[in-house]
């Protein structure tokens, strides 16, 4: 018999003769596979939620597509939008737990300073220029539904100064010139 044989048989009539032998081998194996299995199938869950939720994998942008006012949606991920910024309707936000800022404003068709129906709202973290009332822009960032991002008061404040909303308005949050995300 070659070395490895034998090697192989001793093993094999050990393991046979003692059957416990070989279990603290597999008990550890088991328990790495027991901690290591849920935590990369959370983890895989998390990464494709954002992935869904965001269009691109955690980190990155999406791709933007031309959008116009009339044409975005809620299933729009990463847009460009161009259109005519309703400055005088203009809402602070203060993030209490991180402490941001954020700025609230209609959008609405490019050239349009009369319409009072919303359908797409900027949240930014640049201040508008206070000496502005309406300025054309183009944007790109991330289109969301409006859910947490545009509290019931925040559209309570805008009805009282004579705006309406769309049933299906969007909430385009502007990307940090400095960030990739």
């Amino acid at each position: 018999m070659n070395h490895l044989a034998q090697v192989t048989w001793n093993l094999h009539t050990s393991l046979r003769s003692n059957p416990g032998a070989g279990d603290s081998e597999s008990g550890l194996k088991k328990a790495i596979l027991a901690i290591l299995v849920p935590f990369f199938i959370v983890a895989s869950t998390a990464i494709g939620f954002v992935w869904w939720e965001r269009g691109a994998p955690p980190g990155f942008r999406p791709t933007p597509v031309d959008v116009t006012v009339d044409t975005i949606t809620r299933e729009n991920r990463g847009v460009r939008i161009t259109g005519t910024a309703h400055y005088e309707a203009r809402l602070k936000q203060h993030a209490e737990g991180s402490g941001e800022t954020w700025w609230l404003y209609p959008l609405m068709a490019k050239g349009d300073t009369m319409s009072r129906q919303i359908r797409v709202m900027v949240r930014t973290k640049e201040e508008p220029n206070e000496l502005y009332g309406f300025e054309d822009m183009t944007v790109e960032g991330l289109a969301r539904p409006p859910g947490r991002l545009v509290p019931f008061y925040v559209q309570e404040t805008l009805m009282q100064k004579g705006y309406r909303f769309a049933d299906d308005f969007v909430v385009v949050e502007v990307w940090d010139s400095g960030s990739d995300d």
